[in-house]
């Protein structure tokens, strides 16, 4: 028996899991044997009533955010079930009724069951993740290497007891398989693993036409299949934070291909096992890895510590290295904050959930424009055309703004590279805005008005956007008396000429048009006035640690240098805090300016379809979807909020 050796101060590559804690409550999924207790309001005293009129106004402190959020989704769940993920909803409420930072995580592990191996390509992957090369082969990495990868198993990781074996076994409550492993690297995470095999939409159905919402919902909700009676199987969702998607050999890597691009998604990661590839010599939209590589430096360094220069050589070549950083990204934590996978398995519940009231908001308008009567030009052809423009847009919007807020462009305007980049922050923002904001959809809108233009043998006049500017010189050309009487939102309408109006809605260009004049500029400004100061705040430093060893005949170049490392690395911190947040804000702006954009435009077409009369809709639906739209937008307040 070898005897346990030292670990490496660089051997990062281990991995393994820990046993998350089991909740009370009854069972929603087969990780969880009992649902979390429900959370009862306690009574609140008529004192406390009568404090919080003196405390309306005050800031609520940050450590109620958390119970803001978990009510918020309460809220969703309770007035908006049909809108909302109910089995991911569980999971996140689940996270936010545990200690924060100390929130069970977890992961699925998916063979592509397409795929020549994929299966046990995934069962590998697990196997290697979890093994521990400081010490010999352990039982359950030869019984896991024994399983049969089309049977679901989860892998609780955590400290060994002496009570618990590390056998597989079958457990009452779930009826799955479940392994028990204890390691030093992961045990202060909280994780736990689920391995089985998936078939994707793109591969379960002939149509090609699959949405990023339905890849998602197939490899973060996987169903397993429970023996329930004598040849009878039972569906359960089992909903997980994170999902890692095996694939194996050359047809592996067609089936990832044809799936929508997740460029962006840190909720989804693609690998491909496929030996004596590297991934300099593939520019791929997923990982490759050589799982062979991976389990021959594992076996070298068990037989002794003289192999472990070997052992690092082949880790890395292997590239599980990013399947373990990619992991670890949404398990570190500092400060006892709230796990990053918790915040994304929330942000990501709450935009699928507004982009379900998009999409129905959309249907009903259909529908009204359908049944209405009350325009002669209303057809079901222009109806359903308006509606998938509406839906096909904000798609696109979606879509187009994660692949250029993730690729290079983007990448390239990185705080530490603004000091010789700073002058191209116009060209890169214009750049990225001219071609991924909204280009496809701008062009089937102009062919949508194109067609209702010859369905109507007219040229109908659609309501265009203004700006403020344009308001200020429609009230310069009326005189004092000619103001009483109008609104100023129509002014002007009516007073710009039609010859210089598109003939079709222009909010999509307006929208781009402002978002370079006005936000570009602003970002540009910025990014000139934060360089100047870090340089200013160096400069300082430098000059002081200067003068401090001329004018000192005790000091020393070491304590002057001190000095001036202390200014640079204080000014460069706040280089980086502040110009992280422009880039965060300026991000959103983008993608909000967008969303109404579209919104505009489609308004701006149903006027003319319906005779410029507003939707019949019931006043019980738009106040339904505004209700929950408000309900998300303080869900995401509290999101932000929270620590």
């Amino acid at each position: 028996m070898a005897s346990r050796r030292p670990r490496l101060p660089d051997a990062t590559s281990i991995r393994a899991l820990i046993r998350p804690q089991k909740p009370p409550g009854s069972s929603i999924c087969p990780f969880c044997s009992i649902s979390p207790a429900t959370i009862r309001s306690r009574p609140r005293a008529r004192r406390d009533t009568a404090l919080r009129k003196f405390q309306s106004t005050t800031t609520t402190h940050p450590s109620n955010a958390r119970k803001e959020l978990e009510q918020a989704l309460l809220d969703l769940q309770n007035h908006a079930p049909a809108f909302i993920n109910l089995s991911r909803l569980q999971l996140a409420l689940q996270g936010l009724r545990q200690p924060s930072g100390q929130e069970s995580v977890r992961v699925a592990i998916l063979g592509l069951a397409e795929g020549s191996d994929a299966g046990k390509a995934a069962k590998d992957v697990l196997r290697v993740l979890l093994a521990d090369p400081l010490n010999d082969e352990a039982e359950w990495e030869r019984q896991l290497q024994d399983h049969d990868p089309k049977t679901p198993l989860i892998v609780r990781v955590g400290p060994a007891v002496e009570e618990q074996s590390s056998s597989l076994t079958i457990s009452k409550t779930n009826l799955l398989s479940e392994v028990h492993v204890s390691s030093a690297e992961w045990n202060g995470f909280n994780l736990e693993l689920l391995f089985m095999e998936v078939n994707t939409p793109a591969t379960a159905s002939s149509t090609s036409d699959i949405s990023i919402q339905s890849v998602e919902s197939a490899l973060l909700v996987p169903t397993v299949n429970i023996p329930s009676a004598e040849n009878r199987m039972t569906p359960i969702t089992t909903p997980v934070h994170k999902t890692i998607l095996i694939a194996d050999g050359l047809m592996g890597a067609v089936d990832i291909a044809a799936l929508p691009e997740l460029v962006g998604n840190n909720l989804v990661l693609s690998a491909v096992n496929l030996k004596g590839v590297d991934k300099s010599q593939l520019d791929a939209c997923f990982e490759m890895v050589d799982i062979s590589l991976a389990e021959k430096g594992v076996h070298a360094f068990r037989d002794g510590p003289q192999n472990a220069m070997q052992y690092n050589k082949l880790w890395a070549a292997s590239n599980l290295t990013a399947l373990g950083s990619w992991l670890k990204a949404g398990l570190a934590t500092t400060d006892e904050s709230t796990k990053p996978a918790v915040r994304q398995l929330v942000a990501s519940l709450l935009q699928n959930t507004l982009s379900t009231v998009e999409a129905e908001d959309a249907r009903k308008l259909s529908k009204t424009l359908n049944s209405s009567i009350s325009s002669p030009i209303v057809s079901k052809s222009l109806s359903k055309a308006l509606a998938s423009w509406a839906q096909g847009a904000h798609g696109e919007l979606q879509q187009e703004l994660d692949l250029a807020f993730t690729s290079r462009r983007w990448r390239k305007l990185g705080w530490w590279q603004l000091f010789w980049r700073v002058d191209d922050v116009a060209m890169l923002t214009n750049e990225m805005l001219s071609q991924r904001f909204l280009p496809t959809a701008e062009q089937e809108l102009v062919y949508l008005a194109g067609r209702i233009a010859e369905s109507t043998k007219t040229s109908p006049k659609y309501p265009q956007p203004f700006s403020s500017r344009d308001i200020q010189t429609a009230l310069k050309k009326l005189g004092p008396g000619d103001i009483s009487g109008r609104e100023v939102s129509g002014l002007v309408p009516v007073s710009t000429s039609s010859s210089s109006l598109p003939k079709w809605p222009g909010h999509i260009t307006f929208t781009r048009r402002y978002l370079q004049n006005e936000t570009v500029t602003a970002l540009q400004a910025l990014a000139q006035k934060l360089v100047l100061q870090s340089l200013g705040t160096s400069g300082m430093a430098i000059s002081l640690a200067a003068l401090l060893y001329v004018s000192s005949f005790s000091g020393t170049v070491y304590e002057a240098g001190a000095v001036a490392a202390l200014g640079i690395m204080w000014s460069f911190s706040q280089l980086q805090k502040k110009w992280d947040a422009a880039r965060n804000f300026w991000e959103g702006e983008v993608r909000e300016e967008g969303r109404k954009a579209v919104r505009a435009a489609e308004d701006s077409v149903a006027d003319v379809l319906v005779g410029n009369v507003k939707s019949e809709m019931t006043v019980t639906e738009a106040e339904e979807l505004t209700k929950v739209r408000d309900m998300v937008a303080k869900a995401e307040d509290a999101l932000a909020r929270m620590k």
